[in-house]
């Protein structure tokens, strides 16, 4: 992640280094890093690829603690191990266990009962410096936005631990009989290995393989390897040239990297060139001098705090904003606070015990007691956050339990579309009058209602395929089709239809694969692989032409992983690409609906919303103001025009109060945008009702 050197400088050099050592402008690339990380995590657009800063700040880290050993080598001709670690914990620990206690004591007051737990999972596995194991194992992807760690961030620092448990042993048993120049030949040989296994496990599996510390090793031993041929910056005829093109590196990196590149691999050697350069040039340059220009390298005496608390801020952040906050409000209050912050951690935390301020631990032998403290400290902590949580979840429950059974649940029968209305009127009204949340109620029972409870795994193409099993439901004997075509959110309202075709004596053929619409419209944004999704429609049109279906029904989550291309608006290529399937199918059954699609509930989980410390009602119901519902509009206005039926599903969960969680102690979503399957069972009769209306 983020160490370099034993001590910030106040100013001037370290006192753990002569001032002809200290090097002002790696303070000020240090500080580089941190900006890159922070603006990146922070969502500026263009600077996707600023999770490179991580990189910079390993290569500077092998630099300068191998130079740190090899100087101790020339010294006294060894190294003590004991010093090393002594050097370690007061760099390390005090800050980072700082943090990582604020954090979970943040969690425990703020956060739902499950993202507690995780997160004082997360710190007990970051205490002991594993926590890039434990995403990998996990299988965490570190650009997902789903319920990211708060600790996601302390991969790196235990990447770098992990290497110091090795390095500094190798320099105790080799440069002392080989010299530094042999001792540069290991460096190099670590950088080859570890490079060729980063490259062969990025291209087997890039997620796990980002937080891998055999994967990144090489970026550690780059810095290690400049360090032993390294003796002085290079001569003004060649630095000029090395720090122009190292800066130009990061920021080619920075500004052209994505979640989509293939990373570590043989992209990180365009970071590690670029900083590998800027140190070899040194500080008489121009890049040199911007960067030790003292704000700049300010920024770089706090860069440790800064790193530790910035990605838990924003998250917190982004948590606490109202839904439509402008990116720029949100990202500068997470960069002051985290300034903030950073700097008080800088100097009453880190500062005190690095300059032996702290009188239990001025000696060395006791700071090396901070390892062992540092871990039951947190352990701690986390054991008391954890029990916090389930006893403020027993109260809740227990008190939900008396209310209920005092005022009873709101009855609901949902026959037809006029008393799903009247029924979410009132669950409204329950909901703003304070009610709690169903005592039967729990996020993990929130998910286990699904679509794909009636739908068979081989019924529906998940992500990498490109068709799917033809299944049917319904009245699986009846001479009466009907095709059920799109993503997901088609495919949610499958319960129902399987209990209409019962009733009503037809069978539902599904065709169906995740984020793939029945309109084919290009939605490859967010890493989505757009030729899957076009040979899936493929196969599904080749499918309904050989079924010949009396009916088709077309549904698709509203403008899903679209962005504007070739001088088309998503809005101008959801509209055409809705006249296309709609005429499209029109040649293959007489009669073409197309589902609405239902609002998404702003971008909160209602997980969240039913776990959060203190949650009733009124805090899960929403607007209903959605891309999905402006995408409706455009929707029906084409179908009509092309002569097929729109089908208004919005009535089936908003009112124009809003959208309720709960209908009595039916929870109406599953997640942010799906309906939750016992939600489409119940208005199944009024569902029937509309679809009798429409085909008749």
């Amino acid at each position: 992640m983020i160490d370099t050197t034993a001590v910030r400088p106040r100013d001037a050099a370290p006192p753990t280094q002569a001032p002809s050592t200290w090097r002002p402008d790696i303070q000020g690339l240090r500080a580089l890093a941190v900006a890159l990380v922070v603006i990146a995590h922070v969502g500026t657009p263009g600077f996707e690829g600023g999770f490179i800063g991580v990189d910079v700040f390993f290569v500077i880290s092998g630099f300068l603690i191998t130079q740190l050993l090899l100087r101790e080598v020339d010294r006294t001709g060894s190294v003590s191990i004991a010093q090393f670690y002594v050097r370690r914990a007061r760099r390390i620990l005090p800050a980072a266990t700082v943090v990582t206690v604020a954090v979970v004591a943040y969690a425990a007051l703020a956060l739902p009962l499950v993202r507690l737990q995780q997160t004082a999972a997360d710190a007990g596995w970051s205490s002991v410096f594993l926590a890039n194991w434990h995403f990998a194992f996990s299988g965490a992807d570190y650009f997902s936005v789903a319920d990211p760690s708060l600790f996601q961030h302390y991969w790196s620092l235990a990447v770098e631990e992990q290497f110091y448990l090795i390095w500094p042993l190798l320099v105790l048993l080799f440069v002392p009989r080989l010299g530094r120049r042999a001792f540069a030949g290991i460096a190099a040989a670590v950088f080859i290995g570890s490079l060729a296994y980063s490259v062969w496990a990025t291209g087997i599996a890039p997620e796990a393989t980002y937080f891998n510390t055999v994967a990144r090793a090489f970026e550690l031993s780059g810095g290690a390897l400049l360090a032993c041929v390294l003796a002085a910056p290079m001569s003004s005829r060649w630095r000029h040239g090395s720090a122009t093109v190292g800066i130009l590196l990061l920021a080619l990196a920075a500004l052209t990297f994505s979640e989509q590149t293939q990373f570590p691999g043989w992209y990180a050697l365009v970071p590690v060139a670029g900083t590998a350069l800027l140190l070899a040039a040194g500080p008489d340059t121009w890049t040199g001098r911007a960067l030790s220009w003292r704000p700049v390298r300010y920024i770089g005496d706090i860069s440790f705090s800064l790193y530790l608390w910035h990605w838990p801020v924003a998250m917190a952040v982004e948590a606490s904003m109202p839904h439509g906050t402008p990116l720029l409000v949100s990202a500068a209050t997470t960069i002051t606070i985290s300034l903030i912050l950073a700097s008080l951690t800088f100097h009453f935390v880190e500062r005190p015990f690095q300059e032996k301020r702290i009188p239990v631990f001025s000696r060395d032998r006791r700071t090396l007691w901070l390892w062992p403290i540092s871990v039951v400290v947190v352990l701690s902590v986390a054991f008391g956050a954890a029990a916090y949580g389930d006893a403020r979840q027993s109260a809740q429950q227990a008190a939900a339990e008396d209310y209920f059974a005092e005022h009873g649940y709101q009855e609901i029968k949902g026959q037809d579309i006029d008393q799903v209305q009247d029924e979410l009127d009132e669950a409204v009204e329950v909901a703003e009058s304070g009610a709690p949340i169903p005592p039967d109620i729990d996020s993990d029972e929130l998910r286990e209602a699904m679509w794909t409870d009636v739908a068979d795994s081989d019924c529906y193409a998940s992500e990498g395929e490109q068709d799917a099993d033809v299944c049917y439901y319904g009245n699986t004997d009846s001479s009466t089709t009907i095709a059920l075509i799109g993503d997901s959110h088609a495919a949610m309202w499958l319960p129902a239809l399987d209990i209409i075709g019962e009733q009503h004596d037809f069978r539902v053929a599904l065709f169906a694969k995740m984020a793939c619409g029945a309109y084919p419209a290009v939605q490859d944004a967010d890493g989505h692989i757009q030729p899957d999704c076009d040979a899936f429609r493929e196969f599904t049109r080749d499918e309904v032409e050989d079924l010949q279906p009396d009916v088709v029904i077309l549904g698709a989550r509203g403008q899903l992983n679209m962005a504007d291309r070739d001088g088309e608006t998503v809005d101008e290529q959801w509209a055409s690409a809705v006249t296309e399937a709609v005429t499209g199918y029109q040649a293959v059954s007489d009669r073409v609906i197309a589902l609405g699609d239902v609002p998404a509930r702003d971008e909160s989980e209602p997980k969240d919303c039913i776990d959060r410390p203190g949650a009733d009602q009124s805090g899960c119901v929403v607007s209903g103001e959605s891309i999905e519902a402006h995408s409706n509009a455009i929707t029906e206005e084409r179908v009509t025009a092309a002569g097929a039926v729109y089908l208004d599903t919005e009535g089936f969960v908003c009112t124009d109060d809003g959208c309720p969680l709960f209908a009595g102690d039916v929870p109406l979503y599953e997640d942010n945008s799906h309906l939750n399957r016992l939600w489409v069972e119940h208005i199944a009769p009024a569902l029937g009702r509309e679809l009798e209306d429409v085909l008749d």
